[in-house]
């Protein structure tokens, strides 16, 4: 029996399939085999990457481990040097500090000072309801508060005041209520007159960084026109910076006055070197530049710093 022409066309439509299966399924092995080789290559090198990084993070490790003792090494030297660096540089120097706000604490510089040979006379915090103008014309004497005091300048008025007490050491009655009405904090002596004011801001709100113009300022020009040196300090961390308005009223400033660093510059800028000195944007050198007159050891901690 012939087959017919339907049996040809069956039999090489099923060879080319067959054909096609085949070169499909070599393409998909060969495919895959090429895949499984690239996966192994990118898997051994993704290997020898994290060999090489686990290897670096040791070594910096060790690095920061060797950067930590040296650190360690130099925190301990500079403290144990600097009770000698200071000493006796402020000798005799009645010193007042007045903090224009209770935000933050600067009753640890009194500690240098101290070593320095100065005196801390007193420390005087102005309480935030100092600011209350209704609150602070209610606890003045009457009898003593002059016709054109008002709200408007209740607060520059009793800050002079105030400033002037400190400075000379003499007693007013605006003192006297501001105390009896908890609106100023004092604590050591007022009685006596200083020799220099240490004006110690920052805050930690927007609030009381704009009375800066009204509290700050006005201890600023009271104690300059009373011929008294002033100096601007704050701590590293504020959360608002009086740096700049203190350097706009021409003062020396020192803005990390709670390191040990700070504590110098404070001292050096006291003992007559003006300038404006720390860490932050404002400042113009960490600390004030070493004279003849420093002793061996401040010319190695010098050395030291600048390194």
């Amino acid at each position: 029996m012939i087959p017919n022409m339907k049996f040809y066309v069956v039999t090489i439509v099923a060879i080319f399939l067959a054909l096609a299966i085949g070169i499909f399924v070599g393409f998909t092995l060969d495919a895959q085999n090429v895949m499984i080789g690239q996966r192994e290559d990118m898997a051994a090198k993704l290997e020898e990457k994290f060999d090489y990084l686990r290897s670096e993070n040791v070594d910096l490790k060790k690095e920061m481990e060797a950067l930590n003792e040296a650190d360690s090494q130099y925190k301990d030297f500079i403290n144990k040097i600097y009770p000698e660096l200071v000493k006796n540089r402020l000798s005799s120097l009645k010193v007042a500090i007045i903090e224009t706000n209770d935000d933050y604490i600067y009753s640890g510089i009194g500690k240098s000072l101290e070593l320095s040979g100065a005196s801390v006379s007193s420390i005087i915090t102005i309480k935030d309801k100092f600011l209350n103008e209704d609150l602070l014309l209610s606890t003045l004497n009457k009898d003593n508060i002059d016709e054109d005091l008002n709200k408007n300048n209740v607060i520059e008025s009793s800050m002079s005041d105030l400033t002037k007490c400190i400075i000379t050491g003499e007693k007013s009655e605006t003192l006297d209520s501001l105390i009896a009405n908890d609106l100023i904090n004092i604590v050591g002596d007022i009685k006596e007159p200083v020799d220099f004011i240490i004006v110690a801001g920052g805050s930690s709100s927007e609030e009381d960084a704009n009375n800066v113009g009204i509290i700050d300022k006005r201890i600023i020009e009271f104690s300059k026109k009373s011929n008294v040196p002033v100096i601007g300090v704050e701590k590293t961390k504020v959360k608002f910076s009086y740096i700049d308005e203190y350097k706009n009223l021409r003062i020396s400033t020192v803005d990390n006055v709670d390191t040990v660093i700070g504590k110098v510059a404070l001292i050096m800028a006291m003992e007559g070197r003006p300038g404006n000195y720390g860490i932050k944007p404002s400042s113009e050198e960490l600390i004030p530049e070493p004279s003849s007159i420093i002793s061996e050891w401040g010319e190695i901690l010098w050395i030291l710093l600048r390194t």
